[in-house]
C-alpha cells in the first residue's frame, strides 16, 4: 500500500480547527497560564530554598510553554513541526530539572 504524500500535505494545508475548539483551546491556555504564573509568583515571594526551588520552577514553566505552542500547532498546522521541535527540547530541559530536583530532595535526606 503507497501513500500519497503530496496529497495529504495538500489536504492538510486547506485544514483549519473548527471555531469551537479553537475558544475552548483558547480559554484552557489562559487558565493554564493564569495557574501556572500564579505558582511561579508563589514559589518566587518564597524563595527560601534555592537548590530545590530553582529546578522546580523549571518544571512548573513547562505549563505555559505546552499551552502556548499546543494552541499555536491548533491555530496553524504548517507550524506544528517547528513547535513540535521547541516542545521536544523544553521537554528535556524539564526532564533535567526534574531529575536535579530529585538529586537534591535525596541529598537532603541521606545527609
Amino acid at each position: 500500500m503507497r501513500v500519497n504524500f503530496g496529497y495529504l500535505v495538500a489536504v492538510m494545508a486547506q485544514y483549519s480547527a473548527p471555531t469551537w475548539a479553537t475558544l475552548v483551546a483558547g480559554l484552557f491556555m489562559l487558565l493554564a497560564l493564569s495557574l501556572s504564573t500564579y505558582l511561579i509568583f508563589e514559589h518566587l515571594s518564597a524563595y527560601n530554598n534555592p537548590e530545590e526551588q530553582k529546578f522546580v520552577l523549571g518544571v512548573i514553566l513547562m505549563v505555559p510553554c505546552y499551552a502556548i505552542e499546543s494552541y499555536i500547532s491548533l491555530i496553524n498546522p504548517n507550524t506544528s513541526v517547528y513547535c513540535g521541535i521547541l516542545r521536544d527540547g523544553y521537554e528535556a530541559f524539564a526532564m533535567y530539572c526534574f531529575g536535579r530536583y530529585i538529586t537534591a530532595c535525596l541529598g537532603k535526606l541521606c545527609a
